[in-house]
């Protein structure tokens, strides 16, 4: 983050904030987990015996639930070991749940006002309930017969106020989306809520959660709302009262399974937990241990993350759309910094497994991550309702699995995975450079991404997939896949999670020494006016050469030496003569980028050397050496208007085929009526340079200006001006100039003395109206 924010590397300002905020928003969640490891703690119950307690056990009913699993979970309920009273909070009055409450000895309560949904109507039952303590259960989720034995001895403690378990599922494979709402709360359950043992920020669950009546009495019973349960909780610790984890599995319930099922929820749940964090977190936080400020106020913002995954999916699309790069960083730098921070969070990550609660919770997760960035237009609408204040219903998660396609609830991913692929096209043509690839890199990773939420709501497209691979030829091939899987995983997985200590540090020991190394080798970072101008105008001065030819190369005698150009010179410009196989294009400008200056070369290409099928060729591959940005500025002298656009575009093609990323491309139009028909193209041209003046010392640019307005597309290209010897200071010339025409972005002014050349006509072409 330090590095992040002072290496003065600022691209287009709003993109770079949003990207600011995001890589902000995951160190924070980053760091938030760890502080939960740290405090990992797993409840010691007490030795003795502890007294018996009245208790009560709850669950719910609502109109449209199955009955059979409704009964299935009174069923359960009656079976718990420990003395208890089962309850039915029938929302419905439904007659065939009411008979299976009477064949069963549960007692069935019903309301006729509901209001607070959910809250209500276990508030309505608990004015019945006479227990010491209450359990309440969704109806979906099957309690196990030792579920009070394992909660009641940590309310020997008077100050406990809730005990929470595990809450696990048992139809994790019933679909993709199943799979991925699991694996969305394997973390939570584990190292994360143990975690919360040891700050004293247990939180409650709408299910599995046995309650102390005294510390329900004391805040009016259950507090309403979306998210009831994390309500309640907020005011119980507000009140003094303490919590308890116990990370046991001691029921089970239902996971959505499908994307109608888990939207739901999900808005249901970001709606609230907003709710919460604008509208009812102020009243309470001044009576929250430090601890349980923090929590509250981080807890909600697991739901921000729609809002942070929105931001990556468009910033690429803006990006590349604007031309625009919100950091100017080499890939290589971002790299060296980001990819130890990646490992190391992996390897703690891996640690962390260790604190799971059962074994085939293990793995990179992978549904659960793509399920969580596909629902981003859920936690964003949910974030959105909040901030407006408009209402959600409270309805319960559908509880059985649709087995059609839902194409219509994929639309959002789908039309965010187009658009990014037509940036990625647009931003190919219009601006072409080694930030433009970055930004295609990380487009096509979104739109994976999109497509992978998206094939996970097709659940009748995937079973038949799964069928086929079910099916010779392929049963056998997946069968081998499937186990060479597996072995990997337990060869690899048990010995990251014994030695990761190990593997952190010997990786920290190696990125550091190839750390010290890079930054010992000069890296030039690329500017960004070099790609898009800015709003200063850069100055630039010419270097006096002295060419002497040698059998070896073209190059050999010239010199850019370290005073070449006078401080605060942008650009060092070279008028060279034409490179050919043999020249040393990265020898010439090592010493120009070792002043943190970009080399603008300037030669004439004559029709012979545009014929030539590899000429081309060899200058991208010198050019591509060179450890930084080189603005080029070949003249082509071809004979027809046509002809020079093609060269033009073939000589660009030509670098881009030898993945060559660092050239600037600068055109030097000509005040002929031709001009626009020699235009090359945006996608083509990164600069356009021109004389001041003529070599008659007439003006020569206001001219061209007033061709160069006729095409709209060349009013998005800076201009490089090539300025005659000034009698002021070249910077009041230069701001001048540009105040006068405010496309210039940057001046060249010609050396102090003139560079000689063997053949001038041939290789003088930096000031010359060519």
């Amino acid at each position: 983050m330090w590095w992040f924010f002072t290496t003065l590397r600022m691209g287009y300002a709003p993109l770079f904030w949003m990207l600011a905020v995001s890589l902000g928003f995951k160190m924070l969640r980053m760091v938030h987990e760890w502080g939960h490891y740290i405090q990992v703690r797993e409840p010691v119950p007490p030795a003795y015996v502890p007294a018996q307690h009245r208790v009560d056990v709850l669950t719910t009913a609502c109109p449209g639930e199955p009955h059979a699993m409704i009964i299935r979970t009174l069923e359960a309920m009656q079976a718990i070991r420990y003395p208890h009273t089962s309850y039915l909070c029938d929302e419905g009055d439904d007659p065939v749940l009411r008979a299976a409450c009477a064949r069963l000895g549960v007692v069935h309560v019903t309301r006729q006002v509901k209001i607070n949904a959910k809250a209500g109507n276990i508030n309505n039952a608990l004015r019945q309930a006479t227990g010491d303590m209450c359990v309440v259960l969704d109806p979906d989720h099957v309690p196990t017969p030792d579920f009070l034995d394992q909660v009641m001895p940590y309310f020997e403690d008077e100050r406990v106020g809730f005990v929470q378990v595990v809450q696990a599922y048992g139809n994790q494979q019933e679909s993709l989306v199943a799979r991925g709402a699991a694996e969305q709360t394997y973390h939570f359950y584990g190292p994360l809520m143990m975690g919360m043992n040891g700050y004293g920020t247990v939180q409650a669950i709408g299910a599995n959660c046995t309650f102390r009546r005294a510390a329900l009495d004391s805040i009016g019973g259950h507090a309403a709302g979306l998210t009831e349960d994390m309500h309640t909780a907020m005011l119980l610790h507000a009140a003094g009262w303490q919590s308890v984890y116990v990370p046991k599995v001691v029921s089970r319930g239902l996971v959505p399974s499908s994307l109608v099922a888990f939207y739901s929820q999900q808005l249901k749940w970001s709606r609230g937990a907003f709710d919460l964090l604008f509208r009812v977190y102020p009243k309470v936080c001044g009576r929250f241990t430090w601890a349980q400020r923090i929590h509250y106020l981080l807890l909600p913002l697991y739901f921000f993350s729609g809002v942070v995954a929105l931001i990556d999916l468009t910033l690429p699309v803006l990006s590349l759309s604007l031309s625009q790069f919100p950091w100017m960083v080499k890939l290589e730098d971002l790299a060296l910094h980001a990819v130890p921070l990646a490992g190391m969070s992996l390897l703690i990550r891996c640690y962390a497994q260790r604190w799971l609660r059962e074994p085939g919770e293990g793995g990179l997760h992978l549904a659960g991550g793509f399920l969580r960035i596909g629902s981003w237009w859920v936690y964003t609408l949910g974030f959105v309702y909040a901030v407006i204040g408009k209402r959600v219903a409270y309805l319960p998660t559908p509880k059985e699995g649709r087995w059609e396609n839902e194409w219509l609830l994929t639309l959002p991913n789908l039309a965010l995975a187009a658009m990014l692929l037509a940036a990625c096209k647009y931003g190919r043509l219009t601006a072409y450079s080694h930030y433009t690839n970055i930004m295609v890199v990380l487009a096509l990773g979104n739109v994976a991404i999109m497509l992978a939420a998206t094939v996970m709501g097709q659940h009748k497209a995937v079973r038949n997939f799964i069928s086929d691979m079910a099916t010779w030829p392929f049963r056998w091939l997946v069968l081998r896949l499937h186990r060479l899987a597996a072995a990997i995983t337990m060869m690899l997985v048990p010995r990251l999670r014994r030695f990761s200590q190990v593997v952190a540090f010997s990786g920290l020991a190696t990125m550091g020494t190839f750390y010290y190394v890079q930054e010992d080798a000069l890296v030039r970072i690329p500017p960004k006016w070099l790609l898009t101008g800015d709003q200063t105008v850069h100055i630039g001065q010419e270097i006096p050469s002295a060419i002497h030819h040698n059998a070896g190369s073209v190059f050999a005698g010239l010199w850019a030496g370290p005073s070449a150009t006078p401080a605060g010179c942008d650009i060092a410009a070279l008028a060279i003569p034409t490179p050919g196989p043999a020249s040393q294009l990265p020898a010439l400008v090592t010493n120009i980028a070792r002043q943190h200056q970009v080399p603008l070369l300037s030669w004439t290409v004559n029709a012979e050397h545009i014929q030539q099928k590899n000429y081309w060729q060899s200058v991208a591959r010198q050019v591509g050496k060179v450890p930084g940005p080189v603005l080029l500025r070949p003249v082509l002298n071809a004979p027809t208007a046509m002809s020079s656009r093609l060269a033009w575009q073939q000589m660009v093609k030509a670098f881009r085929r030898e993945h060559v990323t660092n050239a600037v491309w600068v055109w030097t139009p000509e005040t002929t009526d031709s001009l626009l028909q020699k235009f090359p193209g945006i996608a083509y041209t990164d600069w356009v340079a021109s004389p001041v003046q003529g070599t008659d010392g007439t003006a020569h640019y206001p001219t061209l200006r007033a061709q160069l307005a006729r095409d709209l597309t060349l009013h998005q290209v800076p201009v490089l001006l090539l300025a005659p010897t000034p009698e002021d200071s070249p910077v009041s010339v230069a701001n001048d100039l540009a105040w006068k025409y405010p496309e210039v972005k940057a001046v060249v002014f010609p050396a102090a003395t003139p560079p000689t050349f063997p053949n001038r006509a041939s290789s003088n072409v930096l000031f010359s109206t060519r």
